[in-house]
Order: C-alpha cells, then sequence, then structure tokens
C-alpha cells in the first residue's frame, strides 16, 4: 500500500524524528520540508527570510508540496509554519493523510530548550518566556493545525500506535 504520510505541528513537536523512524518502518522515503527548501534556495531558512522575506518563502513551501503530487510514497515533515500560510493545509490534506503531533507548550519549550538545532525565533528567550511565546503561537496556529486528518497526543507519539491510526482511516 502506497504511503503519503504527513507530520505537522510545532517546531519541537518531533516531527522529524518520528517521521524518520516511520520511513524506516515502511521502507519509504523520508522528506524534511525545510532541508529540502534550504537545499533548492542554496540558503538557510534563516537567510531566505532575512534576504528574500516570509512572504516568498510561503510560496516556496507551496509550491514545494505542489512538487510531491506525483510521488507515490512518503513521509513528510513539514515545518511549523507551513500548514498556516496559502491554503497549504488544504494542499497538504489533499496530497495525504496528515498527522498532527500536538503537545503542550511546557512539552514544547522543554525539548526547545535541549535542541541542538538553532532555532532563530527562539534564541535567548529563558523557558517562561518560551512557553508564553509557544503558546501565543499556538493560539494561531492551532485553527489550521486542527484541519488534520489525525491529531495524536504527546502521550501516544510512537510509531505502532501511529501506523494503526493511519490504517484504520484509510480503511473508512
Amino acid at each position: 500500500m502506497d504511503h503519503k504520510i504527513i507530520f505537522i505541528g510545532y517546531m519541537g513537536s518531533g516531527k522529524s524524528t518520528l517521521g524518520e523512524k516511520l520511513a524506516m518502518e515502511l521502507k519509504i522515503p523520508f522528506i524534511d520540508s525545510d532541508k529540502v527548501i534550504e537545499e533548492i534556495a542554496n540558503m538557510s531558512i534563516a537567510a531566505i527570510f532575512k534576504e528574500k522575506g516570509e512572504g516568498t518563502f510561503r510560496k516556496m513551501e507551496s509550491m514545494f508540496i505542489q512538487s510531491l503530487a506525483n510521488i507515490p510514497a512518503f513521509v513528510l515533515s513539514t515545518g511549523g509554519g507551513m500548514p498556516c500560510f496559502n491554503n497549504n493545509m488544504l494542499l497538504l490534506n489533499e496530497l495525504g493523510v496528515t498527522v498532527y503531533l500536538k503537545n503542550t507548550s511546557d512539552v514544547l519549550a522543554d525539548r526547545l530548550l535541549m535542541g541542538k538545532n538553532a532555532r532563530p525565533l527562539i534564541e535567548g528567550k529563558s523557558k517562561e518566556e518560551l512557553i508564553q511565546f509557544i503558546d501565543d503561537n499556538l493560539l494561531q496556529r492551532e485553527k489550521f493545525y486542527s484541519l488534520a486528518n489525525l491529531t495524536v497526543e504527546n502521550k501516544m507519539q510512537e510509531i505502532i500506535p501511529i501506523l494503526k491510526l493511519i490504517d484504520e482511516l484509510k480503511d473508512k
């Protein structure tokens, strides 16, 4: 069976970590949208934002989603903001099964503070400032994230339960 599984959620929600594991389990390609867009642009996401503006980056995201239409199977990890712009959530839902990895702001803050990746949006923030920042962002983004085919709470973020949920959804 061909799978097109798309993980959405806030930064630090586990989209790439879980996506890579799931792709290995299913023996299909794993795609990280931010990494692909960086490769295409030959610059970092931060540099795209700075030099070309957020609008250009968001257009690149939409074009990237459309470029996946003819790929038969993959697991995709999106950037945290991708579903929230240019009707991208609708495009993602048409592309495959969308899975929202939902976490509390406290869990997200802990993961982001421990993370090894530089994230310009949160640089220099204390845990309290970070939780407030995440809460503010989630307030705006939740309406898009909630349009996913599946919502998986933090406590369920293991491969096998997610695979079972996806299979059940496809059988309906």
